[in-house]
């Protein structure tokens, strides 16, 4: 068949002028709007409610170079009509024709385009470098000595860890790196962190075993060893050390947090280990087996587990950055409110993902609750460990006693509440070709239980086909196509794209569509060129009195009337994935409660059932007008994106929805159990303390408190993840 008709896409642009640049950065000038994308004035499935975004700058650079326009692709040569009206029906099988290359033609497979090659002008640690030197100044040469030395180390390392503060108001001001830049970074990150919590693991393994042997004697010590609390207190001293050198940057972060007012998990642990640090010299010149031993082995497994909480973190954003820069075409996710009654649904849609990087560096729970509880803990141990030496006399257990409560406050779990279960549900997620935009993201997605569910979640792109098309006598051919797909097209159903292509291939156009009307019957009105016309399935035909030929009626079928007389019927194949089927499974078993707001009218419960083979009781559909609305709804402009899918269908989605309740669920669990922990501990210790039974408040002992305190909270944490 000959060609007539061509579609002309309007190529796509990243170019970038100085009003962009300047608009971005927050200046004054107001920035260009940007022209539409044109679309053929020929074919047009529905009206584009997404709008093309160029992603935004996403680093700030020294020279800007234009991108220049890709070029249009050329549409698929279009076969013409080849046979002409005739009185008796007529069968076309679809499998004969020529087939083409099907155009993109929703606004939903638009693609985003993001810049590439565009470089920060300065290095995040360079600029880390001179912030930390200039509040630095003013403080004591030691700690200022220790934050050099941690600076330097992270600039031969690359850059700084990127850590995010309780203050992000500064952050919506940066420029935001870029994903590939962004993987790269935090995978070095990983690999230092990696080995440095190795060796930290080792020689704190080394001081648990020290610390259980001074006081069992089924363990045994050799030489200077046994029994010696000076010998014991200088090595313990000395492997803390060692394990502060491995942990440096943790460490004085967490000390320069006091002065910044920034006080957190970190600082609590860096504090105990600066505490157990001097106690344990104050305690090998005493030379006295009062006290027993310093709390150097708790304090050093405190700062292990906060590399290896640095380490988790690392491993979760890299993964979740790595979707971000697999695709430039990518899905997004949002929290609207609207959409059900009074609840928060999770909406898949099109729009730019620019500030999914800075809002995944966002503080997460464990911040804001330790930036609380941190600077009560410290006063109290410092009150409470006075009143314990001196109200008893013990004057020279003044230090000893704030060490021991510093060391039990500092729990093993509160630097890894959040990073342990976000990078559990980061790496499952990003199989499935998805992310969530760190705590804030989990926040939006915990906060939700309904999920919108539309055409093309159930059958995806290239999953639905056109499989004949009987013309009935009378009728003429190009009419029928013509008008059913134009009403098809105004719906903007999951039927738009294969009624597209069948258009294109046999060479007709789009008509003009007036008064659209959706209708719960299971079909839609319009005035197509001042005809009447009804599409939809077999029960809407008989509803408006259309009566349809036994032989005829089948399902999966679309039936067009043109003023009131039947004179098409479209048979639908559907090829239902495995995938979705699973997807729906999930739904079945987990609490999210999906709102279907299909627009196809095929795709009902029953088809549901009897296409994937599963029970689809609960599933509830909400009346057409409503599906229309939601299903259209455009995301609110104050939301920020919570996750980015990747790929297309429902699985990512109902596993973004489902993993990132789990793991929002997960981490408020842990960080309740670990505030609670430090807080008991706190006061058990206290009251030992207070009654001289340092026998009871040994080093051992508060081992064995501190990780049986963590089995609560492996137990939530793999119980959500089963």
């Amino acid at each position: 068949m000959d060609d007539k008709t061509r579609l002309d896409h309007a190529p796509d642009s990243s170019a970038y002028d100085l009003e962009d640049i300047l608009a971005e950065f927050g200046t004054s000038k107001p920035r260009a709007p940007q022209e539409p994308m044109e679309q053929s004035q020929r074919l047009v499935l529905k009206t584009m409610d997404d709008t093309f975004s160029n992603g935004g700058m996403e680093t700030l650079t020294g020279s800007v170079e234009e991108a220049g326009p890709r070029a249009p692709e050329p549409a698929a040569e279009a076969p013409a009509a080849a046979e002409d009206a005739t009185r008796r029906v007529r069968v076309i099988d679809l499998h004969d024709m020529e087939d083409g290359a099907g155009a993109q033609y929703a606004a939903s497979d638009a693609a985003e385009t993001v810049p590439e090659g565009v470089e920060e002008p300065e290095d995040d640690a360079a600029r880390g470098s001179r912030e930390r030197a200039r509040k630095g100044r003013g403080m004591s040469p030691l700690v200022a000595l220790l934050a050099l030395i941690a600076v330097r180390r992270g600039a031969r390392a690359g850059g700084d860890t990127r850590r995010p503060t309780i203050e992000q108001e500064d952050d919506a001001e940066l420029p935001e790196m870029d994903p590939e830049k962004a993987v790269r970074l935090y995978n070095s990150q990983m690999n230092s962190l990696r080995f440095r919590g190795r060796i930290a693991a080792v020689l704190s393994l080394i001081m648990f075993y020290l610390s259980f042997a001074y006081y069992s004697p089924a363990l045994p010590l050799t030489g200077a060893l046994n029994g010696s609390v000076r010998v014991l207190s200088l090595l313990l001293l000395i492997l803390e050390i060692a394990v502060v050198m491995t942990g440096l940057d943790i460490f004085t972060g967490g000390l320069l947090g006091i002065p910044r007012r920034r006080m957190g998990a970190e600082t609590l642990v860096a504090v105990s280990c600066t505490l157990s640090m001097l106690d344990a010299a104050v305690l090998a010149v005493m030379n006295r087996s009062t006290y027993g031993l310093p709390f150097c082995a708790v304090s050093a497994m405190a700062l292990t587990f906060a590399i290896w909480g640095a380490y988790y973190a690392c491993k979760g954003h890299r993964g979740s950055f790595r979707v971000l820069s697999s695709s430039k075409s990518l899905y997004t996710v949002t929290g609207e409110r609207g959409l059900a009654p009074d609840e928060v649904a999770l909406l898949k849609s099109r729009q730019s993902v620019r500030g999914f990087i800075n809002r995944s560096e966002e503080a997460d729970l464990g911040d804001y609750v330790y930036s609380a509880l941190t600077p009560f803990l410290l006063l109290a141990a410092l009150v409470l460990g006075l009143l314990c030496s001196l109200c008893h006399g013990q004057a020279p257990a003044v230090l000893h006693c704030i060490s021991v409560l510093l060391a039990a406050s500092a729990t093993f779990s509160c630097t890894i509440c959040f990073s342990v279960p976000f990078s559990a549900a980061a790496a499952k997620l990003s199989q499935s070709g998805a992310a969530i935009a760190g705590w804030s993201g989990l926040q939006d997605i915990g906060g939700s239980r309904r999920v919108v569910i539309t055409d093309e979640d159930v059958f995806p792109h290239g999953t639905v086909e056109i499989s004949r098309v009987r013309v009935l006598e009378g009728a003429f051919t190009e009419k029928v196509i013509s008008c059913t797909g134009s009403v098809i097209a105004a719906s903007g159903s999951g039927l738009a794209a294969p009624f597209a292509d069948l258009i294109r291939r046999n060479g007709y156009t789009v008509s003009r569509v007036e008064d659209f009307q959706p209708h719960d019957g299971g079909g839609m009105t319009a005035m197509v060129g001042g005809e009447s016309v009804y599409v939809g399935n077999s029960g809407f035909m008989n509803l408006m009195g259309i009566r349809l030929p036994q032989k005829l009626n089948t399902k999966n079928s679309v039936y067009t009337a043109i003023n009131g007389a039947l004179v098409g019927i479209f048979i639908i194949n559907y090829k239902p994935l495995s995938s979705v089927q699973d997807a729906l499974v999930l739904l079945l078993h987990s609490k999210l409660e999906p709102v279907f707001a299909i627009r196809d009218f095929n795709i009902t419960p029953a088809m549901i059932k009897a296409s994937f083979k599963m029970p689809t009781d609960s599933f509830k559909f909400p009346a057409y007008t409503e599906r229309y609305r939601i299903s259209g709804a455009v995301p609110d402009a104050s939301n920020r994106v919570a996750a980015v899918i990747a790929r297309d269908g429902m699985g990512p989605l109902v596993d973004v929805a489902d993993r990132g309740r789990r793991a929002y669920l997960g981490v408020r669990i842990s960080t309740l159990i670990s505030a609670a922990g430090s807080v008991f501990a706190l006061i058990l210790l206290f009251l030992l303390c207070w009654a001289g039974a340092f026998d009871s408040a040994t080093v051992s002992n508060v081992i064995i408190f501190m990780l049986l305190w963590l089995l609560p909270i492996v137990i939530a944490v793999v119980g959500l993840e089963r």
